[in-house]
């Protein structure tokens, strides 16, 4: 694709970072009491994860799975450390040695909760909501979470369909019929 052609994929890619902010702009205000916004940076995350992962459908699965298991570690270190009080500066440490090394095994574990890389993802962007969102409950920080990261999936998924039908449209060589049959030494040879 030449750099003018490309400027349709760009400008494609463009509107839906508009639309998902201006989604954001909507919904985001009405997912926690008191409203809210700026949501869409986990989006933006799983739309990344949807290339990072392969661009395709079965990536998007392992990202979306990666996700969930990122939020159920990371409450797990929540609720280990509402145990552990009194360790002060080291509780968070001392819970992180106790879990990570745990989750790393999942490397081993069926293809779809097997990118531990992508628990990290899911774990930090829950620790984000739930840190700078006052009052928030952790199902409602885990359900923003999922919703984001669907809506950034779908952006990758939608992205790549477009660019994939773009260069078709592109690059598609009509090429006349000549009336001849291939043969052994024709076309097919």
């Amino acid at each position: 694709m030449k750099k003018s052609q490309y400027l349709i994929f760009a400008i494609f890619v463009g509107i839906q970072s508009f639309l998902l902010q201006l989604v954001d702009q909507v919904i985001g205000t009405h997912l926690v009491s008191g409203g809210h916004s700026g949501f869409v940076f986990i989006a933006f995350q799983g739309w990344a994860l949807y290339f990072l992962l392969g661009s395709s459908v079965k990536g998007a699965v392992k990202g979306f799975c990666g996700y969930v298991l990122g939020i159920l570690f990371a409450v797990i270190m929540i609720g280990m450390s509402a145990i552990l009080p009194d360790l002060k500066l080291l509780t968070v440490p001392l819970v992180a040695l106790i879990v990570v090394p745990f989750m790393m095994y999942f490397e081993f574990a069926p293809w779809c909760i097997s990118n531990v890389a992508v628990f990290f993802v899911g774990a930090g962007a829950f620790f984000g909501v739930n840190s700078y969102v006052e009052g928030i409950k952790m199902w409602q920080s885990a359900g923003i979470v999922l919703l984001y990261c669907i809506f950034g999936l779908l952006s990758g998924w939608t992205s790549i369909v477009f660019r994939k039908w773009l260069e078709g449209k592109i690059f598609s060589v009509s090429v006349p019929d000549s009336g001849q049959i291939p043969g052994k030494k024709g076309i097919d040879a």
